[in-house]
């Protein structure tokens, strides 16, 4: 394991660094509220932003995407209709289309790369939050929830039940085929993170496609599904004190297979075969929450869910190469880059 530079005021003022400063979008009024995203190209940020302001639920809130260039420079914002929860999980597609997640709207967000939001297709009356693809096409969707509580002493909003159950969800994942047909289901354990409801909150697919590899936001251990025996497997990591991994809040692939955990304080690379800690990225706070490596593989780019900061970091040295806000605190939930 090598520990790299802490995400430090002097690393983000310093020589090296570029701080973009975001002008209040959020306090625009509704008729105010016009998109301005361009289409997208090659290199493009685009950060899952919601403006929170429902004073009752603290998950409610008016959907909102903002597109940055690769160095964190604004360029537009798109405002999303169909939702009225926090938009999360941003994905690129194999067809570059943008996938975002409102779960707690049952509600998967579709933008085509010329920034136009997509009508909205009802996969399932269920709360995704996550998308992985295979490489024959198919999605595979993690079920953010499952249980029966509806309810958290941590959040204001309220958990919605499955149409026609007492259950908030299974906590599966499920396959669909590439024309959106219903292929399987999972019946995937999980931890259930710290109040007991969150299920399959990311995954990453791994061995051609033939295990997913999982986590419960909140929860310490990372889990593993036989997708091809259709069977959970062993626990791949358990993190008990761990004070690198002190909880799991998102977790992506890199370029180079490794896993890449989000806990919170900092981010760490995992053998996605064995469970060691490969590698520590300090970040000097808490709140990140959302990552995703850059599409050349040089960078790491990482979200603050608590203050809404965005940053680009150097796999290479830790070093914050340029850092953004997105004038909205306990908000920020997704980050992707548009490959071209």
């Amino acid at each position: 394991m090598v520990a790299v530079r802490p995400f430090t005021r002097r690393s983000l003022l310093g020589f090296a660094a570029t701080t973009v400063l975001l002008s209040p979008l959020s306090a625009r009024s509704a008729e105010e509220r016009i998109s301005t995203a361009t289409p997208f190209t090659k290199g493009d940020i685009i950060v899952a932003a919601t403006v929170m302001d429902n004073p009752n639920d603290d998950h409610a809130g008016t959907g909102r995407l903002l597109q940055y260039d690769a160095n964190l420079n604004l360029k537009g914002v798109l405002w999303i209709k169909q939702t009225n929860h926090k938009l999360s999980g941003l994905t690129f597609g194999p067809d570059k289309t943008l996938y975002g997640f409102a779960p707690l709207n049952h509600a998967v967000i579709e933008v085509d790369p010329s920034a136009r939001e997509k009508p909205l297709f009802q996969f399932a009356d269920r709360a995704f939050s996550n998308v992985s693809f295979g490489k024959d096409g198919t999605m595979y969707f993690g079920e953010h929830l499952a249980g029966k509580k509806t309810e958290s002493r941590y959040v204001t909003t309220k958990l919605p039940l499955l149409k026609g159950r007492d259950v908030i969800g299974d906590g599966y994942i499920f396959r669909y085929t590439k024309d959106r047909k219903p292929m399987a289901e999972y019946h995937t354990a999980a931890h259930g993170g710290m109040e007991g409801y969150h299920a399959v909150t990311s995954l990453v697919l791994a061995d051609n496609d033939t295990r997913a590899i999982y986590i419960s936001e909140t929860g310490n251990r990372i889990m593993q599904y036989d997708l091809k025996n259709d069977k959970q497997m062993p626990d791949l990591a358990v993190f008990n004190d761990d004070p690198q991994v002190k909880m799991l809040l998102w977790m992506t692939q890199m370029p180079d297979k490794a896993l890449l955990a989000i806990t919170g304080a900092n981010m760490v690379t995992i053998d996605q075969n064995t469970g060691k800690v490969l590698r520590e990225y300090k970040l000097g706070s808490f709140g990140w929450a959302a990552a995703t490596p850059s599409i050349d593989g040089q960078f790491i780019l990482v979200g603050n869910f608590m203050d809404g900061d965005v940053a680009k970091v150097s796999v290479k040295d830790g070093a914050i190469v340029a850092r953004a806000n997105i004038g909205e605190k306990r908000s920020l939930s997704g980050v992707a880059q548009f490959p071209g």
